[in-house]
């Protein structure tokens, strides 16, 4: 049987480099090689990272987009998220709020996505090989700062600091590299600097569709009360009138 590369594939694939690299951070904090486990981790964590875009350009160059690789895409960076923010909020090298923010984040973005999604589907306005992530902001300054181009390489740039500026600092922890405390604090410091800007732009990319997205969902929501009322047998309709009058 042939095998071959497809984007779904390299998605599925970055999300398992980037469990091995939580792995190594595990077993190396077990380990008297600690540093090894570390940058072999870290290594783990760019090519994670690195494979966000390959899958996306060989979507692109082979003309393979689809509405499921649309959604393994955003399965695959809410998995990594999840899977570092985690591990260090574990850790203790971050607060727990860091990886709440991002879960409550991304189900909420998710869930606003899908009911945008279904909706278009039923109206008709695109089929489900036309989906794609990002069409239902409407808004251009909503597109620039969640869909450009400029925002998600910078997102992603972002993560990628962010992961491996954290590695850094579990390396310099665990292996006890730091000569004293006060340039074990100023790492930390500058790793929890890091790490706020990287939450902040996370809040900042979803702004635009928590406010788009609502307007979806208030519409929705008159849609299914219609579709209810109309769906009502004459005789529920005047009782419930009646019980309202």
């Amino acid at each position: 049987m042939r095998w071959s590369v497809t984007p779904n594939k390299v998605t599925v694939l970055r999300m398992f480099v980037a469990g091995a690299a939580i792995g190594l951070y595990g077993v190396g904090s077990r380990s008297g090689a600690t540093i090894a486990f570390g940058v072999c981790a870290l290594a783990f964590t760019i090519c994670a990272i690195a494979l966000d875009g390959v899958d996306g350009y060989l979507a692109r160059r082979l003309r393979m987009t689809s509405a499921l690789g649309a959604q393994l895409d955003i399965l695959g960076d809410r998995v990594i998220e999840n899977l570092f923010f985690i591990y260090f909020a574990a850790s203790g090298q971050i607060s727990v709020w860091v990886p709440v923010v991002f879960f409550v984040r991304g189900v909420l973005t998710d869930f606003l996505r899908g009911i945008a999604a279904t909706r278009v589907l039923l109206d008709n306005h695109a089929s489900a090989g036309e989906f794609q992530r990002n069409w239902m902001l409407v808004e251009k300054w909503s597109a620039r700062i969640v869909a450009s181009r400029t925002s998600r390489g910078a997102y992603a740039a972002l993560k990628c600091v962010c992961f491996c500026a954290l590695g850094v600092e579990w390396i310099a922890r665990h292996a006890q590299i730091s000569p004293d405390a006060k340039s074990g604090g100023a790492i930390h410091f500058t790793v929890s600097g890091i790490v706020f800007a990287t939450v902040g732009f996370c809040v900042l990319r979803a702004l635009p569709v928590f406010w788009e997205g609502l307007r979806e969902f208030c519409a929705a929501e008159r849609v299914n009360e219609n579709s209810v009322a109309r769906a009502r047998p004459p005789s529920v309709r005047v009782v419930t009138a009646r019980g309202t009058s």
